[in-house]
């Protein structure tokens, strides 16, 4: 499929519009656009420019169209599987962002932060034009700690960081560099907004909250010391700490959690800092091994889902950005 290449390559009427909108999943995941609302699809005008990506893991697009709405569902999010962060850039017109419960106003140069794993709304007034970033989830949470994520809270073109962070955005759509070089600019982008996107939870804590953060944390280090045993379970876990199976689920929940996916998901955090590291290179077969996986087939599908990219692909330095979806 041959894409635009640059943003003045526009892309016009019904053929126009499901090349944009083909072009839209297979760089940014599952979404569903309204057609302009006065002439029908066939007054469409859009643009979508891939990102310079050859980074394993990342992604982006720069977006523009005259759709009034584009929304991803609980359908699209299980239709594509995909679990990582977007980081929005409004580059011109405004937009309405609805995500998580809460509504913000963007305008040219503003900034947000959006989870691929919840739905979320976009509506537009006239031609609007953005860009949008993937961004792999432990890239961001695995350094939070007590802190939370602040989602759909704008960060302002008119602050420091704002425009800052636009310049950066904008970088990964001039001519191509190295992947070790884009990296490093990825790598500056999210150290740069994870301050702002980051509060810290200090809201006081009735006694019972206490004793379950108490338990929260313990699972977590007991998790951490098992994580290499194939036999890890949830009854193994309450089992150490004392209590029963459907008070560690509900622990678990009230941080938006399952104990089983926090399980997977820690696993897979380690298997992906052994394919980071330079020293000691194992086969993908043995690491997955070694942080009590007994399936490939399964960590492979795993991975892909969480980090957007195979293991072997993650690995590999120079993956291009289209094998990221596929």
């Amino acid at each position: 499929m041959n894409h635009p290449s640059t943003p003045t390559d526009r892309l016009h009427g019904s053929a126009g519009y499901q090349l944009w909108e083909s072009t839209l999943a297979e760089q940014c995941g599952a979404f569903h656009s309204e057609p302009p609302r006065n002439h029908g699809i066939e007054s469409f005008e859009g643009v979508i420019l891939p990102a310079h990506m050859a980074v394993p893991g990342y992604a982006g697009a720069r977006i523009g169209a005259n759709c009034p709405h584009i929304l991803r569902n609980v359908k699209d999010i299980k239709h594509d599987g995909h679990d990582f962060f977007y980081v929005v850039h409004q580059v011109s017109g405004n937009a309405v962002m609805d995500h998580c419960g809460t509504q913000s106003v963007l305008n040219p140069g503003d900034l947000v932060l959006l989870d691929s794993s919840r739905p979320s709304d976009f509506y537009f007034s006239g031609m609007s034009e953005q860009i949008s970033l993937i961004i792999p989830r432990h890239k961001l949470v695995s350094s939070l700690q007590n802190a939370k994520l602040m989602l759909n809270q704008k960060i302002c073109s008119t602050s420091r960081i704002g425009s800052v962070a636009g310049f950066i955005t904008n970088q990964f759509f001039t001519d191509p560099s190295d992947s070790d070089e884009l990296e490093a600019v990825m790598d500056s982008l999210i150290c740069l907004i994870r301050p702002a996107f980051t509060s810290a939870d200090n809201s006081s804590s009735s006694y019972n909250e206490k004793v379950q953060k108490s338990y929260f944390e313990k699972a977590q280090r007991c998790i951490e010391a098992k994580l290499s045993d194939f036999e890890l379970t949830p009854e193994m876990i309450a089992s150490e700490l004392g209590t029963s199976k459907r008070t560690l689920h509900r622990i678990f929940a009230q941080h938006g959690l399952s104990i089983g996916r926090y399980i997977l998901d820690r696993r897979l955090d380690k298997c992906a800092s052994e394919f980071e590291s330079d020293a000691d290179i194992q086969k993908i077969s043995a690491v997955a091994f070694a942080w009590g996986f007994n399936d490939v087939s399964h960590f492979s599908r795993a991975f892909k889902t969480r980090f957007g990219v195979s293991p072997r692909g993650f690995r590999r330095k120079g993956s291009l950005p289209q094998d990221i979806f596929n």
